[in-house]
């Protein structure tokens, strides 16, 4: 094991058993590391310095080699919690009196029961009809209209002139229906 590897794997069992780290936190940051591992030469295995000066290219390396097998949205998470890793090893790892005095901010969590079983998919706030467009590729759009009120658009990437004709109907349908409600309002 490389010797940055090694140094970022003790700072993140020394922040977990100093409830620095949640278990979950530690878990994830560990699996990044080693994830990053496999595509450091010998420089940046012994650098911290060096392994943060080439982190970018790293990362791509990273990329390249598991794009086949993850989502880039996961390729994404990791690289934010290696940053992170580095960030907080820096501040908290390299001094003692500073890793003591770490007063690391707790998450709130909401009142929801969550699931103990693992086979259960957590449920999506989305609703069933959103939920099955995910797997096409999707812009989303939140309009806010008022204070707690928007308007959320899912749209296909390449939306076609037709599409968007049909969506520009939809819109002066309601249009023509707002100014009736307006009228009702102020009747």
């Amino acid at each position: 094991m490389s010797t940055v590897v090694k140094l970022l794997l003790e700072f993140i069992d020394t922040a977990e058993k100093n409830r620095k780290y949640p278990s979950g936190t530690a878990l994830g940051r560990r699996a990044a590391i080693r994830l990053f591992e496999s595509e450091l030469n010998d420089e940046e295995r012994e650098s911290l310095d060096t392994f943060k000066a080439h982190f970018d290219q790293i990362y791509q390396n990273v990329v390249n080699k598991n794009k086949s097998k993850m989502r880039v949205e996961s390729l994404v998470t990791y690289k934010n919690r290696v940053n992170a890793l580095i960030n907080d090893y820096e501040k908290y790892g390299v001094d003692p009196v500073k890793m003591a005095n770490w007063n690391r901010p707790l998450r709130k969590t909401s009142g929801k029961s969550q699931h103990n079983d693992k086979n259960v998919e957590p449920k999506s706030e989305l609703t069933p009809d959103i939920e099955k467009y995910k797997e096409i590729d999707m812009s989303r759009f939140e309009l806010p209209l008022r204070q707690g009120v928007k308007a959320i658009i899912l749209v296909p990437s390449d939306i076609t002139r037709s599409e968007v004709e049909k969506i520009r109907k939809y819109i002066d349908f309601l249009a023509s229906i707002s100014v009736v409600n307006n009228e009702k309002i102020n009747e």
